[in-house]
Parts: structure tokens; sequence; C-alpha cells
């Protein structure tokens, strides 16, 4: 299963976040690493979730797919949108 195409990419602090879209997985990479994928041809709302540690600091990151928008948040705020309607 390959990534597919690059959606959204945020870069803050040395790091990098990013997600990408192809016709049967979402997923939410960070520094180069798969965190979390969502599997299905047919994509409702779901939330990709993912954590930096940041010299022991924690960083929550989130994708949330909504009805045709992707949202990018990372430490809580938002920092990527994009229309996915059509793929």
């Amino acid at each position: 299963m390959g990534l597919g195409r690059l959606k959204i990419e945020y870069k803050e602090g040395g790091n990098v976040v990013q997600v990408f879209n192809a016709p049967e997985v979402c997923s939410l990479v960070i520094n180069g690493q798969v965190v979390d994928r969502y599997v299905s041809y047919i994509a409702g709302q779901f939330t990709l979730r993912g954590n930096i540690d940041n010299y022991g600091i924690n960083i929550p990151v989130e994708a949330k797919m909504g009805y045709m928008f992707m949202r990018l948040f990372y430490n809580d705020k938002l920092v990527g949108k994009k229309f996915m309607g059509f793929g």
C-alpha cells in the first residue's frame, strides 16, 4: 500500500508533518514515519493522531477529515486546510 499524493505539509522546529492520500488510504506522516492511517475506499469523517516528543514536551498532531476538507492541527493550532472532495 503506497502513500499516494502529498496533500498537506507543515514544518516547525525541525519537525515535518505530512498528510498523504491514496484511493484506499489516508496517512499521517511525522518526520518520515507513518504514525496513523485510515484505510477505506469511501472516506467519511475520521481523525488521524500522532505525537512529537520535543525534548520531553509532547506536541499533539491531528489530521481531521470533515465532509470535504482535511484540517491539520499542530499543538492544537490549525496549520493547514485542504479540499479533499475529489480525492
